[in-house]
């Protein structure tokens, strides 16, 4: 489990700045998409605030298992989920790696 806590993509997000994403957007009863959900901070405060349904992507094992306890697990590799499995989602809410960041945020 160090190894993926050490990865410098694993940046789990806190949750001020999770608040700040969300002060504007009623996620109340909306089906959210987590695209890198890590250990689950945003997923959390996405419950607490009332979401439906949460999906999320997920490449760690570990961390699927983690987070698999308050969301479904969709896919392995976000940039790889095509939109139709995702056309009945209300919104993505994600803190992407930051080697990665421009691919999640245009494949978003």
């Amino acid at each position: 489990m160090n190894q993926i806590f050490n990865n410098p993509d694993f940046f789990p997000t806190p949750t001020d700045v999770i608040n700040k994403m969300l002060q504007h957007y009623d996620i109340n009863n909306k089906v959210i998409l987590e695209p890198s959900a890590g250990k689950g901070d945003i997923i959390n405060t996405l419950i607490e605030q009332g979401a439906k349904d949460i999906l999320f992507c997920e490449k760690s094992e570990p961390l699927q298992k983690i987070v698999n306890e308050n969301a479904r697990f969709l896919f392995f590799f976000f940039l790889e989920l095509t939109s139709d499995r995702i056309s009945h989602v209300n919104a993505i809410i994600m803190n992407p790696p930051f080697s990665a960041d421009d691919k999640h945020i245009l494949h978003a």
